[in-house]
């Protein structure tokens, strides 16, 4: 049930809030702050519910992506009679869904609830993911992974919303290293072994769409009930959490309404803040780096001389260092402030010295450290990680924060149809044009987090030059709620880095 405002009365002893007649939005006042064992039960609470429900959604559609490099191991190339480049344009295809569908879902993020929307989203691509079995030939794979592309293309952007109003800056790192996680590399090599033991009527890569797919629906109607539109609107929240929780999220200055009215000019400001193309920058050589692990690592690795069931685990390791190095990181930068960059830009160029690896070591003579490059590859994870945490927490205003989801997004698409048209059929199993893109996405991550750090640097000290250090964010944040400020428009905003 929604909170009712109550109307402000000055004589009044009771906590005030004030709902300004003129465009509805509710005005908490900083009495209502909670205290630290307050803080704790609402953190608790957000965690205990959209915290899973973020991590199970992409943990899914993870799954679902990396499920297509499995099944090629278990017979899809041969039983779908893939021909040349048809497999790595399965890759791509994907992501011409995906990019079609996301400047519709930047409208669709302000006007529809997220938690309905995500769930949907999930009960139709499970339902794409199952049809995957049925399919005979190219065409009809081709035509599935566009619509999967179409279905899960709001999912990125939702999430990005869902950290900024439900978590602190501090919080979000850890947070966005969660659901942006590596666990369906782990689970998914593991599920795909377990999957390949199985003695059916129907291929192995039969079953693991299925089962897949089953699971992505099952979860979709879960979500749909369970995940709030907003921490004003939150089932779990008693009427006084509610308004604390606004309060609690204020200092953010990003505000928690993901339903303000659209506003192009916030567009235009994103378009000349040098600090959106650097995460747009770090987002197409994230997803370059990603096409080919998530469809091409079970390959390079089965070059390796692997059987069937062992390269799925053998390919977990890397995941495994993606998970570890990802929860690792982000937890210390939730203790020290103003590392994120540093971690951004270590992890890339310890990404690249793994790609630098596999590219120059002769797999006959030095197998096992050329293997260990490919792992030394999990950390290509960790700047995306980190970028998006930064994203969300210096990006302020309604439809400047949607329109940086959804144009993230669109970079990942472009990195991802990109990426897997460098792998050629006619160079497997070590794909050294493939490899040499990674070495340049890795190159690309780390140059677009040494300028994002220089621009945050530069912008804080000119505005405490200019304007002073501000000294209620409180305040500040409060404002931010009623009037919907950019990050650049509020003076009083201050950059993390």
């Amino acid at each position: 049930m929604d909170p009712k405002p109550i109307a402000v009365d000055n004589d009044s002893t009771d906590e005030p809030e004030v709902k300004d007649a003129q465009d509805g939005v509710t005005q908490y006042d900083e009495t209502l702050a909670p205290t630290p064992a307050q803080n704790r039960r609402l953190l608790m609470k957000t965690d205990l519910v959209v915290l899973p429900c973020a991590v199970i959604s992409m943990t899914l559609a993870f799954l679902d992506k990396n499920a297509l490099g499995f099944a090629a191991i278990f017979g899809l190339r041969q039983d779908a009679n893939l021909k040349g480049q048809e497999y790595s344009w399965l890759g791509s295809v994907f992501y011409f869904g995906y990019l079609a569908m996301e400047f519709p879902a930047l409208w669709l993020i302000t006007k529809v609830p997220t938690g309905k929307y995500i769930g949907t989203c999930l009960i139709l691509w499970g339902a794409a993911i199952c049809l995957m079995s049925a399919c005979h030939n190219f065409a009809g794979l081709a035509t599935i992974r566009v619509l999967l592309g179409i279905f899960e293309a709001a999912l990125l952007p939702c999430m990005l919303v869902l950290n900024s109003t439900w978590y602190r800056r501090e919080e979000q790192p850890l947070r966005t290293a969660l659901w942006h996680n590596t666990f369906a590399g782990v689970f998914g090599g593991i599920l795909s072994y377990a999957i390949g033991n199985i003695k059916g009527s129907l291929s192995t890569w039969k079953y693991i769409f299925i089962i897949y797919g089953a699971v992505t629906i099952l979860t979709g109607f879960v979500v749909l009930f369970a995940l709030p539109d907003s921490p004003q609107t939150a089932w779990f929240f008693t009427e006084e959490e509610r308004k604390r929780v606004v309060v609690r999220l204020a200092e953010n200055q990003t505000g928690v309404d993901t339903k303000k009215r659209f506003d192009s000019r916030q567009i235009i400001e994103a378009l000349k803040d040098p600090k959106c193309w650097c995460v747009w920058a770090c987002g197409i050589g994230y997803a370059i780096a990603n096409a080919g692990i998530t469809n091409f690592n079970p390959l390079i690795i089965a070059g390796y001389g692997f059987s069937q069931t062992k390269t799925v685990l053998m390919a977990t390791p890397q995941a495994a260092v993606a998970m570890v190095a990802g929860a690792a990181l982000t937890t210390i930068s939730l203790f020290v402030q103003n590392l994120r960059c540093l971690f951004w830009i270590a992890s890339a160029l310890i990404g690249l010295a793994g790609a630098v690896m596999v590219h120059t070591l002769d797999v006959n003579l030095q197998r096992d450290a050329s293997l260990a490059g490919v792992y030394i590859m999990g950390f290509y994870n960790v700047p995306w990680v980190f970028m998006l945490s930064l994203n969300s927490s210096n990006t302020a205003g309604a439809t400047k924060k949607s329109f940086m989801g959804v144009t993230v997004a669109v970079c990942y698409a472009v990195g991802n149809i990109i990426g897997p048209q460098l792998f050629l059929s006619r160079q497997a199993p070590r794909y050294p044009l493939g490899i040499s893109a990674m070495m340049f996405a890795f190159s690309l991550m780390a140059v677009s987090g040494l300028a994002y750090y220089l621009l945050c640097v530069a912008e804080n000290k000119r505005r405490n030059s200019k304007y002073g250090v501000p000294e209620d964010m409180l305040q500040a944040g409060l404002e931010q709620e009623k009037e919907d400020k950019t990050d650049w428009e509020n003076k009083a905003f201050r950059y993390t880095y």
